[in-house]
């Protein structure tokens, strides 16, 4: 009888940053990429400051109804129309609408974080470096100060 040897199957490589991402063909694809990395992070950065932003306005709203009788009528702006409700009515839709914004705020971070530990991955991977750190580097090196490694890589 002949024995039969299984053959020890590689361990599976460990789960990383980039796993999921679509594999570059040249070097184009790498800096599509990972301008695409730079471009979603200014996105998500930009929404960001824009719920801030909203977030402002509602605190200075809270801050003017705060000394008025609950009674009182409050307009409030709905799907682009005005409904007539009272202060009391309002106040906790609007503190609702802030924590609903907060909590939109810091899933935004983490996509923001994310999205930046990509970039820095795939940077690093394939040795992209931009125009500020090649001029950085090359200030250095003409300073007189450590020279850094020498570019071997794309830049973007």
């Amino acid at each position: 009888m002949a024995q039969q040897v299984a053959a020890a199957a590689p361990a599976p490589a460990p789960a990383t940053v980039l796993d999921g991402e679509e594999k570059p063909m040249s070097e184009q694809d790498v800096i599509r990429i990972f301008k695409g990395f730079k471009r979603d992070s200014q996105m998500i950065i930009s929404k960001i400051s824009e719920l801030e932003y909203e977030i402002g306005e509602h605190e200075l709203v809270m801050a003017n109804v705060a000394s008025l009788a609950p009674e009182r009528t409050a307009y409030r702006l709905v799907g682009g129309v005005l409904v007539k409700t009272t202060i009391a009515e309002t106040t906790p839709k609007v503190e609702t609408n802030m924590a609903n914004i907060r909590a939109t705020i810091d899933q935004l971070k983490k996509a923001l974080e994310n999205v930046n530990e990509k970039s820095k991955a795939w940077k690093e991977k394939y040795g992209i470096k931009t125009q500020q750190e090649l001029d950085f580097d090359r200030a250095a090196q003409a300073a007189g100060g450590p020279a850094a490694p020498a570019a071997m890589g794309v830049l973007a």
